[in-house]
């Protein structure tokens, strides 16, 4: 059983909290926090834990100051079930549940219903991110999508877009990582990040950017700057009249359509010096399961791989 939160007002509108059976998960403005979402200065320290059994799901106030509503009422404990609002601080969250196994290997039920290709990683997720280092913070879901992202003997990098989040320039300098941008202009478009898999700013990507659009990711055995130098070369193009035209290429929506209809000399200039792109899947009908897609250097140009993330 899975619970989750999705914030459909306030400042974090968009986001997703996930509850597994078996766990508990504290709601709240500060650190202390399992989850903080310190954008809200309506949330006291800790102002709600979400529990899950496996078959209830039960919302509980920690004391806060402003109080917590479930459906409008407002309540110091309370079953919650599909459908329902949870409100606290300036944070409205509508809750799901979804009584589906979490995907942790290879032919478990809820793959019957896709009719595209897929592949999981085929060892337990949970030991996969144990044997790479990755916290206990991250879900299956998660789990699933870095185990696609870190091969052996790649780094991994992210092209992402200043325009589609206003902290993503913060979120780099604050991470200490290596970075530069894409572009010499005054207002960068994109930025390019080395991305080690022990990286804070891994945790922010996927917990904050994953789904919403803020670029693509490569992986190579080359540097960043040659990484760099290879697809700074795509940002302008010219037109047949001359024009200069801005090319957004990390755009998932644009590489989902452009990438799968390159020859596999088109796909080889592309790629350059990287092995792997790595995008969110389109956004499927509710009750289906997360997707990303994967393009993977071959003779025959890019192949493409449907991985389940969640």
């Amino acid at each position: 059983m899975i619970v989750i939160l999705e914030a459909i007002s306030g400042p974090i509108i968009g986001r997703r909290i996930e509850v597994h059976g078996g766990a508990i998960v504290r709601v709240g403005r500060t650190g202390k926090a399992d989850y903080a979402i310190a954008e809200d200065g309506y949330l006291s320290g800790l102002h709600f834990a979400v529990e899950c059994d496996g078959s209830q799901c039960r919302i509980r106030d920690l004391g806060s100051s402003n109080g917590t509503f479930v459906n409008g009422a407002r309540i110091s404990e309370q079953v919650v079930r599909e459908g329902d609002s949870v409100v606290a601080g300036g944070s409205t969250f509508r809750i799901h549940v979804d009584e589906l196994p979490s995907i942790t290997g290879v032919g478990l039920p809820r793959l019957g219903a896709l009719a595209a290709p897929i592949a999981v990683a085929a060892q337990t997720l949970a030991g996969a991110g144990h044997l790479l280092g990755w916290n206990t913070g991250y879900t299956p879901a998660e789990t699933a999508l870095l185990a696609t992202l870190y091969g052996p003997g790649e780094q991994v990098f992210a092209i992402l877009d200043t325009s589609r989040d206003s902290r993503i320039r913060a979120f780099l300098e604050s991470s200490g990582e290596k970075h530069t941008s894409l572009d010499s202009s005054a207002q960068p478009l994109a930025f390019l990040v080395a991305l080690p898999a022990e990286s804070r700013l891994v945790h922010v990507l996927i917990k904050d950017g994953w789904g919403q659009g803020w670029g693509c990711y490569v992986t190579s055995k080359a540097d960043l700057e040659h990484v760099r130098a290879h697809f700074a070369k795509f940002v302008t193009l010219r037109a047949s009249s001359g024009e200069a035209l801005t090319f957004r290429f990390w755009d998932p929506r644009l590489i989902r359509a452009l990438v799968p209809a390159m020859s596999p000399q088109e796909a080889a200039d592309f790629l350059g010096p990287c092995e792997r792109i790595v995008v969110e899947a389109e956004e499927g009908k509710p009750g289906l399961p997360v997707m990303a897609l994967e393009f993977l250097r071959s003779e025959r140009g890019l192949r493409q791989q449907t991985v389940v993330v969640g």
